[in-house]
């Protein structure tokens, strides 16, 4: 059985996955995979207890990459991305809804590499009901 926070990393890596035409990683790659490309970024699980169980909630973060001239590109995949966890109902027999308040997405231009690339970073926040 998975945990839930495993259970929604296989779901998003199903929903993700064909958006950058399967080039999506664990970590960032150290070789040049292509563009777009994704990665997991990190995962976090919080839990909160009441008088008969504990509730969770996890925290995903993950990046979507894409060429200098291909801003629209990395804002396309990650709306749709935003689009498709928002109608998550299920993650492997876990029940999940969004937390859309505490979710967002975040685009900046990298510069640290010649030439600049963009980078989407979705964050996206579940309450394991």
């Amino acid at each position: 059985m998975k945990t839930a926070d495993q259970a929604i990393h296989d779901v998003l890596w199903k929903m993700l996955s064909p958006m950058v035409d399967g080039k999506i990683y664990e970590s960032r790659p150290m070789n040049d995979v292509g563009y777009p490309f994704s990665d997991f970024e990190d995962f976090e699980t919080n839990y909160t207890g009441t008088k008969s169980r504990a509730i969770s909630k996890v925290t995903a973060n993950l990046n979507v990459w894409d060429t200098e001239k291909n801003r629209k590109n990395v804002s396309n995949i990650c709306g749709s991305l935003l689009d498709d966890a928002m109608a998550m109902h299920e993650a492997y027999g876990f029940k999940i809804s969004l937390r859309i308040g505490e979710s967002d997405i975040w685009i900046i231009q990298d510069r640290t590499v010649s030439p600049p690339v963009w980078r989407g970073i979705v964050t996206l926040v579940f309450d394991i009901l």
